[in-house]
């Protein structure tokens, strides 16, 4: 057994190499595995409740979800709906994650989870809705993905989208800050720069919504509830170790509720036709 391999997997922390600078250095992809957080999407099950109704998802759709960390999106609405459902992402932790969720939160749900590259992934099969998230913009070539991802629909089929954007500039500082935390940089932009992104593709639905931060309170509840659940399953009992995730753990949350008062979201049902696409006929409201 590798030690990615023994480290991934829920055995006893004395059967690995398992150390405080291990849990560290793990890039933050890995990490959000490693802890199994559930990373879900802007919008939580309420964007998840919006795509099911507006996009038509029923237990005869197949779903494609794109970047899927430990699962949470294509997890629920497989087990919600009943349709089946396909997702990758590149890290292995998060796909040991992913499939360990499914066992055992939603064992009806009819998903199969792989490690693959967005960039370079194909597929002879086609699916019905594709979901990305707010992940598209944090790709290296945001329209080269978009594009892969619509090569997966079948004609008509709905593309699934909560992009963050900018209600006010975002300080310097805090755009330093983040890089620093997530390893990669927070969505600058504002609303029409993040849209003209899916200008290619029809809008079923749209909403756009203000994000709150969370109280002290609620953040410390989240951290003990996941980071517990980690040790559990990864048999830890060193409280150095507990410390190291929870505190890790939690400076992502603070970043994250750091620059909520900065960003909004939306909520996208898009839609690829043949016949239309990638033109543009119908006026933005």
């Amino acid at each position: 057994m590798s030690a990615i391999q023994k480290i991934i997997n829920p055995v006893s922390a004395e059967e690995t190499d398992m150390t405080a600078e291990f849990i560290n250095g793990l890039a933050y992809p890995d990490f959000v595995g490693f802890i199994n957080q559930w990373n879900v999407l802007p919008g939580s099950h309420v964007t998840l409740s919006k795509w099911i109704n507006f996009a038509d998802i029923t237990s005869d759709s197949r779903l494609m979800q794109f970047a899927c960390t430990t699962g949470f999106q294509s997890r629920e609405i497989a087990m919600r709906t009943g349709c089946t459902a396909k997702a990758f992402d590149l890290s292995p932790y998060a796909i040991w994650a992913a499939n360990y969720n499914v066992k055992n939160y939603a064992p009806s749900a009819k998903v199969e989870y792989f490690c693959a590259d967005g960039h370079t992934y194909d597929s002879d099969e086609k699916f019905t809705h594709v979901a990305i998230g707010a992940g598209l913009k944090f790709f290296k070539d945001p329209q080269h993905t978009l594009k892969r991802c619509i090569s997966f629909l079948e004609d008509g089929g709905y593309f699934l989208a909560s992009p963050f954007y900018l209600s006010e500039e975002l300080p310097d500082e805090l755009v330093k800050k983040a890089q620093t935390v997530f390893g990669i940089t927070p969505t600058t932009e504002g609303y029409k720069e993040i849209m003209s992104m899916y200008q290619d593709l029809e809008i079923l639905y749209e909403d756009r919504n203000d994000l709150i931060p969370e109280t002290e309170e609620e953040l410390k509840n989240y951290c003990e509830a996941t980071i517990k659940r980690a040790c559990d399953i990864h048999g830890i009992s060193n409280e150095e170790l507990y410390e190291t995730m929870y505190n890790r753990l939690y400076r992502v949350k603070e970043m994250s509720n750091l620059l909520r008062p900065y960003q909004r979201y939306s909520t996208l049902v898009l839609r690829y036709r043949e016949c239309v696409y990638p033109n543009r006929y119908v006026e933005l409201f």
